[in-house]
């Protein structure tokens, strides 16, 4: 058997082959021309490919322009402070404490967006009382089908188009909301969107209660508007234009004494009433027998009332509904001396009055004259009051 060559053996027979003075030329001249070849197939192999992969890139990177496009037309919630001109607020949006959201939802013809909330004692220039603590939240809308929003075909005002407003799971409506919690809404159009920024006290302190934020058309909330289930879920009813957030607060940030303290200042009623609760209220309630409009303004013919304007019916059925847990309540304290007899009488005398006043329109819900009373506990003279002939 043939011994094997060694590698020393191998080099040394290598070294001595003759190569002509142009092997190295030549070779890599003939090298060169074989990639070219292979390189010609190659490409011809895969050309179809190519050209769907140079597609789907060419789609996504224009899908991705589009996208970044869109994110540089739309206003972060600091750009959106920014342009309020409180800087304050800019800073508190850009910082840690700010919850970036970007959550969306429909409502009618809208798309409506939560940006962004952040809650603090003097992070705004709104708020003169840097000690108050307070809940802001950004919202943006658009319509759903991409035409610009301008001010031809929107009403950017707060509560003309949309009103935006914190309800609480386990508590009425008209109880909790942007109106009794001291709020106000700011609004602009740019680019074709319309942009809000809410303010109201520090919403924090419900956070071992769900909280939400509804954007919806119409004015105060109410029962109108939303439904309270046996268990404290608030839902919009289905004949409501609008949408509902879960704000994401931490329970451990609620303060229940502050709360306790709220409602006290404000003298408005904790429990809600649930849709049986209040058809069965309803039951209780004249019909009303007909309806017709003057001026503009429905009309409704109520038993025992004649012609009063829809305003009027609700405003007293709702009252109503207060008087009874006013009045339960107050004859539970005379039993402890306070108030005395004399002045639970006094309160049952001024409820009626204030309740037949609401009837035949001398006096009116005090809803937009102080904001912090949203349910009907205080009337105020009324204005003009269309009647009909």
């Amino acid at each position: 058997m043939r011994e094997p060559i060694s590698p020393e053996e191998y080099r040394r027979a290598f070294d001595a082959i003759p190569f002509s003075d142009d092997f190295q030329a030549r070779t890599t001249a003939l090298l060169q021309d074989r990639l070219r070849n292979m390189e010609e197939e190659k490409s011809q192999m895969t050309i179809r490919k190519s050209r769907k992969w140079l597609l789907a890139a060419a789609v996504a990177v224009a899908l991705l322009v589009l996208s970044v496009s869109a994110a540089m037309l739309w206003m972060s919630p600091a750009q959106v402070a920014e342009e309020m001109n409180d800087p304050l607020l800019a800073q508190a949006f850009a910082g840690e404490d700010a919850v970036l959201l970007n959550e969306s939802a429909q409502a009618g013809e809208y798309t409506v967006t939560l940006d962004g909330l952040v809650s603090g004692a003097g992070i705004s220039n709104w708020c003169s009382d840097v000690e108050e603590s307070r809940t802001y939240a950004v919202v943006s809308v658009t319509r759903t089908d991409g035409t610009p929003l301008t001010e031809d075909n929107y009403e950017v005002q707060a509560s003309r188009t949309f009103t935006i407003t914190p309800l609480v799971e386990g508590y009425p409506p008209q109880s909790v909301n942007i109106f009794s919690l001291d709020g106000s809404c700011a609004s602009f159009l740019q680019d074709g969107r319309a942009y809000y920024v809410m303010d109201t006290k520090d919403v924090q302190m419900f956070a071992d209660h769900t909280v939400y934020l509804a954007v919806y058309q119409g004015f105060v909330p109410s029962y109108k508007e939303f439904s309270v289930a046996e268990d404290g879920t608030t839902t919009m009813r289905e004949d409501v234009v609008g949408c509902m957030f879960t704000l994401p607060l931490d329970p451990a940030l609620a303060d229940p004494e502050a709360v306790q303290a709220f409602f006290e200042e404000k003298g408005l009623p904790t429990e809600p009433l649930t849709d049986e609760e209040l058809e069965a209220l309803k039951q209780e309630t004249p019909d009303v027998t007909a309806t017709e409009s003057l001026d503009g303004v429905d009309l409704v013919e109520v038993p025992g009332h004649g012609m009063v304007t829809v305003m009027q019916a609700q405003a007293a059925a709702e009252y109503e509904a207060y008087m009874e847990r006013e009045s339960a309540r107050l004859a539970e304290e005379v039993e402890s001396g306070n108030p005395s007899e004399t002045d639970y009488e006094q309160a049952l005398r001024e409820m009626e009055e204030s309740l037949a006043g609401l009837w035949d329109g001398s006096l009116s819900p005090d809803w937009q004259a102080n904001p912090d009373d949203t349910e009907i506990l205080r009337t105020k003279p009324a204005g003009a009051v269309p009647a009909a002939e």
